[in-house]
């Protein structure tokens, strides 16, 4: 093996090294630290609205933003949480891809089996952790609307008169939540599997 080769042997294991470091170190506590924080802020905001809900009377503007809160900025910040994971998913399956091509490469030039973490990986351990992030945060998103609507149902000199129809907007507001649902699922967790079938 001439210098030239070693060279870029030694540029495609420094390449594989800083992928793979940001893979297995990096992007998982990203992933994790966007659930957490996505889940204390939830957490924040549940307080605030039962405290508007405790304090008992009817005509609370309190209430009012607790609703909104409910209703609408929940379920809003659920759908980008959802978003922002399977953005980061994304991206640490193609690191895992291109790093599964340098392993196979650097094998090929070295006439043996050096590296194997990728390819091991894809042949024994894939798992789709964003299948359960998406139903966390989805469900939340259709707790809090409905939630919100029932609150509504309660309160009605606070908001429009809904009457007797909570169970209309409820079934409304859950197909709407399984419109997103799907669309999701196709657009990202298809577009990962699908990626890793092609390698």
């Amino acid at each position: 093996m001439d210098d030239q080769e070693k060279l870029k042997i030694e540029v495609m294991l420094k390449d594989y090294e800083v992928l793979k470091n940001y893979s297995t170190i990096s992007s998982p506590g990203i992933r994790y630290n966007i659930i957490s924080f996505a889940l204390a802020t939830i957490g924040i905001i549940i307080s605030g609205i039962l405290f508007a809900l405790s304090t008992g009377y009817s005509a609370n503007p309190l209430l009012v933003l607790a609703v909104n809160l409910m209703s609408l900025v929940i379920p809003a910040f659920c759908l980008c949480i959802v978003m922002i994971w399977l953005g980061e998913e994304y991206r640490m399956m193609r690191i895992g891809i291109y790093c599964m091509n340098l392993e196979k490469e650097i094998n090929k030039k070295l006439k043996e089996n050096v590296l194997t973490w990728e390819l091991f990986k894809r042949e024994e351990s894939v798992k789709y952790p964003e299948f359960f992030v998406i139903a966390l945060f989805i469900g939340l998103s259709l707790a809090f609307s409905i939630g919100g609507i029932y609150i509504m149902t309660i309160y009605p000199s606070l908001f429009v008169k809904f009457g007797g129809k909570f169970i209309l907007l409820s079934v409304i507001v859950f197909l709407l939540h399984l419109i997103v649902y799907i669309v999701v699922y196709r657009v990202f967790v298809r577009k990962i599997i699908e990626i890793e079938r092609l390698n």
